[in-house]
């Protein structure tokens, strides 16, 4: 199983589309992480000839979707992103900011 935060400074960021990063953890049988990595969340690579990137839409959902995740945790989330993603993949909410907390969360409830 895949699972992608959406992470600024080692934290969760507060909104899903204008993450910096995602961090997509690999979890085995055992609920064990057996891989993580960082990828950059495309959109926030800032404006693009002074026009505003339209968070929810395009990259974002299309980078998750390249990286085969299985589910994804975060705090907030526009109801674009939950329309394109919620008939395809697992979406926790949660409150925590940190990382390690919400994803021990998440395999504790939802695994």
């Amino acid at each position: 199983m895949k699972i992608a935060i959406p992470t600024i400074e080692n934290k969760i960021c507060s909104h899903f589309g204008k993450t910096p990063f995602f961090t997509i953890f690999e979890i085995n049988e055992n609920k064990e992480v057996i891989n993580a990595k960082k990828i950059e969340n495309s959109p926030c690579e800032g404006h693009d000839g002074g026009q505003k990137h339209t968070a929810g839409n395009g990259s974002t959902i299309e980078t998750l979707l390249s990286e085969n995740v299985d589910a994804v945790i975060f705090i907030n989330m526009g109801q674009k992103s939950i329309n394109a993603l919620s008939n395809r993949i697992k979406l926790h909410h949660t409150d925590l900011k940190d990382v390690e907390s919400a994803l021990k969360q998440f395999l504790e409830n939802r695994y």
